[in-house]
């Protein structure tokens, strides 16, 4: 397959996966404007707490199955099956290690409600190991719509049952039971999509795992990694505190990881299509990130310099404690674009060792920032930690990719210098027009819709500006422009 192929293909699959996280982040959106007035931060520091073992273990056990399937385009039935039969037996695991550590963590974070919303996390957790392995192929043929359907009808049905119990009982035990019923539905749905029937074997057990240590030696130190603020939160801080930073870290990362997920999630099957052209994988790779950066960048900005605004017309009073670390975290997301997509670049690189190794540096790097930072200084020492460590970890992975041959940064930011620029004057004008904004009395919506059609309306200025004196002929802002103009001609 051609590189323009299959870069056509990454596009159209990008759109529908953005498609899909941009649906189910809307009623995620909706969610949080709904619960946030019906429960309170402390709500949110309880279910935060049962959620980190059962986030932990998932994390700490995932073996890259499905990504072995999808690297592997010669994949066999013994291989599915195979895939099937561990991913059960890990969910039975993952269940019973669940309930076991259950009173434990309730005791070590001084918060009794956290045994029983584990044990229906732990319910969840194995009905989700019984999934149809078959949905893999969505991803690996390309066949994004059906993944679309598929993911859609799981957030219908959380979305659907957590706000239902949330407005009736006013509880937090209505997220709990939302991923309950999500995951019930999701089990029939994805044998009613995929036609593909799975049976119990270990034929292909050397095979998936010599691909699979790697990713399991990967996800158990960036579960260690992702989770820590979470465990030291949750143990030197207060419940409200765990729910303010969860809240921050949730929203901060919308803008930009609704853009990286979809376009990481559609470049692993398309690069890996490429893995047998070093310079035609690379190339993409370039075009694919610069393209990303395109709208994470400003978004990001965006968000960081409109914070006080969104939080108080989405969140409402009860949440302005949040403001300050949305304020520094959307920043942060920036850094999760970089890694998001270079862990799908690695997997088709077949470079999945580096992870591993990558993994362990950030593991170091936040054992040594982290605990100091919470303990001297609570949540903010938190956010700043996490801010520090994200930028460390984008310029470590950065270096790395261009060290083994995978990424030439030069040539990236030769595609992303005039986004950078244009995206810090955006924010520079945003930043003095926001009380200029404020002074005109108008009602927090229209305030926000002007300040952010000032935001978009000016990047895009300052970026065309640029893009015309350096007559630059690379960039995806030059491929949107061509694009467009070859559209128009043909009205």
């Amino acid at each position: 397959m051609s590189s323009n192929n299959v870069v056509k293909q990454i596009a159209i699959g990008s759109i529908w996966s953005m498609l899909m996280r941009m649906s189910i982040r809307f009623l995620g959106i909706i969610s949080v404007i709904i619960l946030a007035r019906v429960l309170l931060p402390e709500d949110y520091g309880i279910v935060a707490k049962a959620v980190i073992l059962s986030g932990f273990l998932d994390l700490v056990t995932q073996f890259g199955f499905a990504a072995a399937l999808i690297q592997n385009q010669q994949a066999t039935k013994e291989d599915y099956d195979t895939v099937w039969t561990l991913s059960i037996i890990r969910a039975i695991l993952l269940a019973v290690i669940m309930c076991v550590l259950s009173i434990p963590l309730a005791e070590y974070f001084k918060e009794p409600a956290v045994q029983h919303l584990i044990y229906v996390y732990a319910i969840s957790t194995l009905i989700q190991g019984f999934n149809n392995v078959g949905i893999v192929d969505f991803l690996k043929d390309m066949n994004f719509q059906l993944d679309f359907k598929f993911n859609l009808i799981k957030k219908l049905v959380s979305f659907t049952t957590t706000i239902a119990i949330a407005i009736t009982w006013e509880t937090y035990w209505a997220f709990p039971i939302g991923i309950l019923f999500s995951n019930v539905i999701a089990l029939f749905a994805s044998y009613i999509l995929s036609r593909y029937r799975p049976t119990l074997t270990f034929a292909s057990v050397k095979h998936i795992f010599h691909f699979s240590k790697w990713m399991f030696a990967y996800e158990l130190m960036g579960a260690f990694s992702t989770k820590m603020d979470a465990f030291l939160l949750g143990r030197f801080t207060s419940s409200e505190s765990l729910g303010l930073y969860t809240m921050g870290y949730e929203i901060s990362g919308m803008p930009s990881t609704e853009i990286s997920m979809p376009v990481a999630r559609a470049a692993l099957p398309g690069l890996s299509k490429l893995n047998n052209s070093r310079s035609k994988l690379v190339k993409t790779y370039v075009d694919i990130l610069a393209s990303t950066l395109l709208l994470a960048i400003p978004a990001a900005a965006g968000l960081s310099v409109l914070a006080e605004d969104i939080v108080k017309l989405a969140l409402g009073e009860n949440w302005l404690s949040v403001i300050p670390l949305v304020q520094v975290l959307a920043f942060f997301g920036i850094t999760r674009v970089f890694v998001s997509c270079a862990v799908s670049a690695l997997i088709a690189f077949k470079r999945v060792d580096i992870l591993s190794k990558y993994s362990l540096f950030m593991l170091i790097i936040k054992l040594a920032i982290l605990p100091l930072a919470v303990v001297s200084y609570g949540l903010v020492g938190a956010t700043y930690g996490v801010f520090v460590c994200g930028i460390i970890g984008m310029l470590s992975i950065l270096i790395i990719q261009h060290y083994i041959g995978l990424l030439n940064i030069w040539l990236l930011m030769q595609q992303t210098w005039r986004i950078i620029t244009s995206a810090i004057i955006m924010y520079g004008l945003l930043f003095y027009a926001v009380p200029l904004v404020h002074s005109l009395s108008f009602p927090l919506l229209i305030n926000l819709i002007v300040e952010i059609t000032i935001g978009m309306t000016s990047f895009s200025i300052i970026l065309l500006i640029l893009t015309i004196l350096v007559r630059s002929e690379t960039g995806p802002e030059k491929k949107l422009y061509l694009i467009i103009k070859n559209k128009m001609r043909t009205i």
